[in-house]
């Protein structure tokens, strides 16, 4: 039962903060430091994993109607059958936007688990959640002041490709990949409403690739023992994830992200002011 409340606690702190530009994988290790599963660490990255393959299933049933239209339009052109080339761009976006990150990760493997092996990490998360909260305090500044309300930029190919670049900041941990898109997305003069879909839309091969290889990594943890909580936590994210990205897009209705940059710096510096009392 104890493991099951550790599951739904990370699976409700996941469903929160995975697609809010404030880093899962930040407010998961603060989770995790303090209420770790009786299992050991390397289920802890294992559980991670099924959660935000939860989180990614939300997306794709989410948005479902959206990207069976884009493919079957891609398939269509590829044939020869349709001219509309809406859906072959929409596909090559995600899949520019989604290489950089995916190409960086995989060759600095190594180094990254460093880097959360270290014992400053709470310093380096600190660091990144203020950073990242200034950052999405002046990119929603220089929106205000650089964008007509009434003329926002649909996202193109070559913004796709800078926000996919810009996303590799997310490897740094405690800077959030939604963040890291949102933030180059509002510099680049897109509203509220897109900056947070198309960080949806790269979620999910960027995740789905990461969950494929942990998945393997982890294989041999698969078990009778360890696959009710994992399906559980699996389940919960998925549905919180819908209610938490339906209330995401009516917040950004009449919201901007400042609200995430200062809680994000609100956030950090008590994190920084923890590790140095300690």
């Amino acid at each position: 039962m104890e493991s099951f409340l550790n599951a739904l606690f990370r699976s409700v702190i996941e469903a929160v903060t995975e697609f809010l530009p404030v880093s899962s994988t930040g407010h998961l290790f603060l989770f995790s430091s303090f209420f770790p599963f009786a299992e050991g660490g390397e289920f802890d990255d294992l559980f991670d994993i099924f959660i935000q393959s939860g989180a990614i299933l939300s997306v794709i049933v989410l948005y479902r109607d959206r990207f069976l239209h884009h493919l079957t339009l891609s398939l269509n052109y590829v044939r020869g059958k349709e001219k509309d080339a809406t859906g072959i761009l929409f596909v090559s976006q995600i899949l520019v936007g989604a290489l950089p990150i995916l190409a960086v990760g995989f060759l600095l493997k190594g180094f990254l688990d460093k880097i959360k092996a270290r014992e400053d990490l709470l310093l380096i998360l600190g660091a990144a959640w203020v950073g990242g909260g200034i950052l999405i305090l002046m990119a929603e500044a220089w929106f205000r002041k650089n964008t007509p309300k009434s003329n926002p930029e649909p996202i193109r190919l070559k913004d796709a490709i800078l926000i996919g670049i810009f996303q590799c900041a997310a490897l740094v941990p405690g800077m959030s990949r939604s963040a890291a898109t949102i933030v180059t997305a509002r510099f680049l003069k897109k509203d509220a409403r897109h900056s947070a879909e198309f960080s949806f839309f790269l979620a999910v091969p960027v995740l789905l690739s990461a969950g494929v290889y942990k998945l393997y990594k982890h294989r041999h943890i698969l078990n009778g023992d360890t696959l009710p909580v994992l399906g559980f936590g699996f389940l919960a994210s998925f549905l919180l994830c819908i209610l938490v990205i339906r209330w995401f897009l009516r917040f950004l209705q009449s919201h901007s992200f400042d609200t995430f940059g200062v809680y994000r710096i609100l956030l950090g510096s008590a994190v920084l002011i923890f590790y140095k009392l300690n």
